[in-house]
């Protein structure tokens, strides 16, 4: 009998947001940032007060939070029982640090951002990785497997909902504007008579 054992299921697709809606979460975003993150730095924020909670957010926010929801259910068969978010802002240098959420799953929609990479020159500026979690234990593999990380180029609209136990970083950023991010975190329920691989 074979199986196929440790495979991490992600989504990853282009939303149609509106782009005068875009533009307001952009403004609501870097207010938010303003107001909680007097260190500047993405992953530095001293208050966790979130700019999407379990029971609100800012309207503007709720066409996206919608659409995470949708993907959620399309991809997992499941629904969030407790959720939270808050912006990520990048600016030109900066980075996020190695690290796993202690949730069920893990999205990010990234509002803008204009990061100029060159892979061809093993340039990965603003890049975002997550880490295949057997490379913590070397980088070892049979010759007809992919590596150990996945490098995702984002993309202003991109959304990614993974696995919260996979480790991410980014590379660091080197767009001309910052890099506005949305980030969420869920806990779960699967829904009933729904059939879940790997059970």
């Amino acid at each position: 009998m074979n199986r196929e054992l440790f495979s991490s299921l992600i989504y990853q697709g282009q939303l149609q947001l509106d782009e005068r809606l875009r533009a307001r979460m952009i403004q609501t975003a870097m207010e938010f940032h303003g107001q909680l993150n007097p260190d500047g730095q993405p992953w530095s924020r001293v208050s966790r007060m979130p700019i999407i909670s379990t029971t609100r957010w800012p309207d503007v926010f709720e066409p996206l939070v919608m659409d995470v929801h949708a993907a959620i259910l399309q991809t997992y068969g499941c629904m969030p029982v407790w959720q939270t978010a808050r912006e990520v802002i990048t600016q030109p240098g900066q980075f996020i640090p190695l690290h796993a959420e202690d949730t069920d799953l893990s999205a990010i929609y990234w509002v803008d951002g204009d990061a100029k990479p060159d892979p061809v020159r093993q340039d990965y500026s603003g890049a975002f990785v997550l880490v295949n979690p057997s490379g913590a234990y070397g980088s070892r593999r049979l010759p007809w497997e992919g590596w150990r990380s996945e490098i995702i180029h984002p993309k202003p609209g991109m959304l990614l909902v993974f696995p919260s136990y996979l480790a991410h970083h980014s590379y660091p950023y080197n767009g001309t504007r910052p890099s506005v991010e949305i980030h969420f975190e869920f806990r779960v329920e699967a829904l009933p008579g729904v059939h879940h691989a790997h059970r």
